[in-house]
């Protein structure tokens, strides 16, 4: 048997994955640190969302060190893209 170990989540946490976890590109990392905060094992979320066990181990582990700040996005390494205008 696994055990986990989630913080707690704070209400407005709580509010804002809920809201996150109806679409979006949140939508997944709410989902995996909600079912981690209800006490489901890591390899149950990873066959009830479908993704693999180190992504479910990187999002809550960003979520217990940076909170939802950790859910968002980072920068990419590398020259940015560069945009070429479309010639008709």
């Amino acid at each position: 048997m696994q055990i986990t170990i989630t913080p707690p989540l704070a209400p407005e946490d709580r509010l804002f994955l809920e809201d996150a976890a109806e679409g979006g590109a949140l939508a997944h990392r709410a989902r995996i640190v909600l079912l981690a905060a209800e006490g489901m094992a890591v390899k149950d979320i990873v066959t009830t969302l479908g993704v693999s066990k180190p992504t479910v181990i990187l999002w809550r582990k960003r979520y217990a060190a940076e909170g939802i700040a950790g859910l968002a996005d980072r920068p990419k390494p590398g020259r940015p893209r560069r945009v070429r205008p479309v010639v008709p």
